[in-house]
């Protein structure tokens, strides 16, 4: 099976020179560390929503086969992908998918019994909260993050204060209260922004050091090559004046 985009992209990018890879890693978690929280940088990789590689049920395979159900074609290129066992991230780029129209398509596999295998609760969570299917209270829940009897908390304290004519979001009063962190809610905020932005990605652009090392490589074998030249004139110079010293 052929190399998505997306793996090309990231094998020429480990291939940078280690000073490279330590700049941009710094300054990437400089960047990240100033909108996400920790829940979303420490997160294992099989949590993390666009990594994360559905695998297809049997009735997904079937209907990927025989398209009885005719549905859109971007659902069929959904499931086509991850027949191929590509992450969510590769699936956007290999069919220039948003992840909010990826986030739609696995909600909609995922309600339709086309995965094998249960979903991260965090992962299911995230997909339906981009794709529009939950709103932020009911997100933090799915994500174990507060219980139903907090967000009815919140919405009473949210009626309380609209009657007294004080309009406040939901997201704002569970910080206020205590639930979650203003940082966590700021997260996923972020992250469903972001979510409508397309991505398009040709590695042929990304800059490469291999034909630079050839060219390092051809220029370390010449100078042995002509330092081994070199020595061998000397000698041949040696034997040559001892000829000739001898002949005399």
């Amino acid at each position: 099976m052929s190399k998505s985009l997306f793996v090309d992209f990231m094998e020429k990018m480990l291939g940078f020179p280690l000073w490279i890879k330590q700049t941009i890693f710094l300054n990437l978690s400089k960047d990240l560390n100033t909108y996400l929280s920790n829940e979303f940088l420490d997160v294992e990789e099989g949590e993390l929503f666009h990594v994360y590689d559905p695998e297809l049920s049997e009735l997904g395979q079937n209907e990927l086969l025989t398209k009885e159900s005719k549905f859109d074609e971007s659902i069929y290129s959904f499931l086509n992908c991850c027949s191929k066992k590509m992450s969510l991230i590769e699936i956007a780029i290999e069919n220039n998918f948003t992840m909010e129209e990826v986030s739609k398509a696995f909600t909609f596999c995922k309600t339709s019994g086309f995965f094998s295998k249960d979903v991260p609760k965090l992962v299911a969570a995230i997909a339906g909260f981009i794709a529009g299917k939950y709103r932020t209270g009911e997100y933090f829940i799915r994500a174990g993050k507060m219980t139903i009897e907090q967000l009815d908390e919140v919405l009473n304290k949210q009626q309380e204060m609209n009657n007294a004519g004080k309009h406040v979001f939901i997201a704002e009063l569970m910080v206020q209260m205590g639930f979650v962190r203003e940082l966590d809610v700021k997260s996923i905020i972020f992250m469903k922004e972001e979510a409508g932005k397309r991505f398009s990605l040709n590695p042929e652009e990304v800059p490469s050091i291999t034909l630079e090392k050839e060219n390092y490589d051809i220029r370390v074998e010449n100078t042995k090559l002509k330092e081994e030249n070199e020595i061998l004139k000397q000698k041949m110079d040696a034997l040559l004046t001892f000829i000739k010293d001898h002949k005399e």
